[in-house]
């Protein structure tokens, strides 16, 4: 699993940041399942994407049990002791 932190607001430029860097990470198609967020159904992250040979999979409109972010939010929830904090963002 691949993900990115970042301290500003989730925006369609955020997700272009996100795919740039599994891009550069990748030397193959990525398939990337995404729920239906403004951010991942943009105007900006499809043009990035018609350039790019990755392809997004969106989940159904509710779909908690689908949704593999809840798996690991739940996992990460039981698994980390309860005083335990970042220290920093990387």
């Amino acid at each position: 699993m691949h993900f990115m932190v970042f301290t500003e607001h989730f925006t369609a430029e955020v997700m272009r940041r996100f795919l740039g860097w599994l891009a550069g990470h990748f030397n193959h198609k990525l398939h990337l399942v995404v729920d239906g967020h403004s951010a991942h159904r943009s105007k900006k992250v499809r043009d990035r994407l018609g350039t790019h040979p990755d392809e997004l999979h969106f989940l159904p409109p509710y779909s908690p049990e689908l949704n593999p972010d809840e798996l690991v939010n739940a996992d990460l929830k039981h698994s980390l002791p309860k005083q335990h904090q970042a220290r920093d963002q990387a």
